[in-house]
């Protein structure tokens, strides 16, 4: 819904007389005294420079904001004087311990500090050079135009949530922000990949697609993060490091090295945000068990796909004949394993005790003989 003014600035003869007034020379310095503490910050580490932790004094203090925010809704910044008419930006998500992770201002600082650009930090010309063989190339591509998918959404979750989060979380936000960055960066570095290798893109995925847009459609912020920051990040992270391992190429390698950087801090958030969320609302803690019983088969929708399976054993085996074929299902039955071990250990650290027991994903494996 579009917002309009109850003034025209063009018609506000106030503000124009003012105007005129301040740039004869006649100025009203009201801002000068302004009602707000005086500090001077300066790094802890000169190597590091001047850190969000660093400016974490006084009134501009994110450790002293209040569970919940009442007296701010406009875009002014946290410790700024607020005075007169501000309008409010409507924002929905006003409760700290919804948003916050103890560990997000220095995953902010990390994201800046590791950024990387797939233009020139991935090897190109190497696979230039020695191009892979069509069905390794072919698989790669599949993979690749799966992942597109995932990083889309794990994209479009950030984006869904940041307006709607109050601007006092700055640092919060700014992290979002990054791993809205991340992820384009990911799409990108996907979407060239598959371009490079002479492939192009292949199938998107209905299953893929379908899981996908439960995890993005989560109706509360902390459903939505620990569905996408640590079960969609739990997956992706692992799948990224698996990768790693059986690079066909060097230019794959170092692609997944990087990606698998950014996953690290995705997961590391939503560790972080599930610890701090239930600490300050364990009376949430059923409320997320409850929530993870039922998405969690998106987890499956992702891993049982032909699009993202059959192309990972491939790649995994080195090949198609029956023995790669065997060797890249084992490597894959490992993967799957680790994946949901590591992201169930997650949960309970974050203090959903008993998700390992509660989850229906370890009984879906074993019943696969994983």
């Amino acid at each position: 819904m579009a917002f309009y003014l109850e003034k025209d600035f063009f018609e506000d003869v106030e503000l124009f007389n003012l105007v005129g007034k301040v740039m004869s020379g006649d100025l009203t310095l009201h801002w000068y005294d302004a009602k707000t503490e005086h500090v001077r910050v300066a790094p802890k580490d000169p190597v590091r420079g001047l850190t969000y932790e660093d400016c974490n004094i006084g009134s501009y203090s994110y450790d002293r904001l209040p569970e919940l925010i009442r007296n701010n809704y406009s875009m002014a910044p946290r410790g700024s004087e607020l005075w007169g008419k501000l309008p409010d930006l409507g924002y929905t998500v006003n409760r700290k311990s919804e948003v916050w992770a103890d560990n997000v201002a220095a995953l902010y600082e990390e994201a800046k500090a590791r950024r990387w650009a797939p233009a020139v930090d991935v090897p190109w010309a190497d696979l230039a050079a020695a191009p892979l063989p069509a069905m390794l190339e072919t698989a790669m591509a599949q993979l690749c135009t799966f992942l597109q998918e995932c990083a889309t959404v794990a994209m479009g979750i950030s984006a869904h949530w940041v307006y709607s989060i109050n601007q006092e979380f700055l640092e919060l936000k700014s992290y979002l922000c990054a791993q809205i960055l991340d992820q384009a960066r990911h799409v990108e570095a996907f979407r060239k990949r598959a371009l490079a290798g002479g492939q192009g893109l292949k199938r998107a995925s209905v299953s893929v697609e379908q899981a996908l847009k439960e995890i993005l459609s989560a109706e509360t912020y902390s459903t939505g993060s620990v569905a996408g920051n640590l079960m969609l990040g739990s997956f992706l992270l692992s799948l990224y490091r698996h990768m790693a391992a059986v690079a066909p190429s060097p230019t794959d390698l170092t692609l997944f090295r990087l990606v698998m950087q950014d996953a690290a801090r995705m997961v590391a958030y939503g560790s972080g945000n599930l610890h701090y969320h239930l600490a300050h609302q364990p009376h949430h803690v059923a409320f997320i068990h409850d929530y993870l019983d039922a998405a969690e088969h998106c987890l499956l929708g992702l891993i049982g796909s032909q699009e993202c399976l059959e192309p990972l054993i491939i790649l995994s085996g080195g090949g198609t004949a029956a023995n790669q074929v065997q060797a890249g299902c084992q490597h894959a039955a490992r993967f799957l394993a680790q994946t949901v071990v590591e992201y169930l250990q997650r949960c309970e650290r974050a203090g959903l005790t008993g998700r390992t027991e509660r989850s229906r994903l370890p009984q879906y494996l074993k019943r696969l003989g994983i």
